[in-house]
């Protein structure tokens, strides 16, 4: 259980700070502790292998962060 004091501060953190705070604390668990379902390992080997197959079926992050921007205005 966590510690009340604890979930205190963290809900006075801005949204901002809670959400770095929830990326640090991601990131100190290791990679084999993440539960991955046999169905995302499934969909991580369909994408990789289309990655593989289709080099050049990509998009410049500029682009993406342009039609990401465009769907969530």
């Amino acid at each position: 259980m966590i510690d009340e004091s604890l979930m205190a501060k963290v809900i006075s953190l801005s949204p901002a700070d809670r959400l770095e705070l929830i990326g640090a604390v991601w990131d100190t668990l290791p990679h084999n502790d993440l539960p991955v379902t046999d169905a995302e390992k499934t969909l991580l080997d369909v994408r990789l292998a289309d990655a593989e197959e289709n080099p050049n079926d990509e998009s410049p992050w500029s682009d993406v962060k342009v039609r990401l921007e465009r769907l969530f205005r």
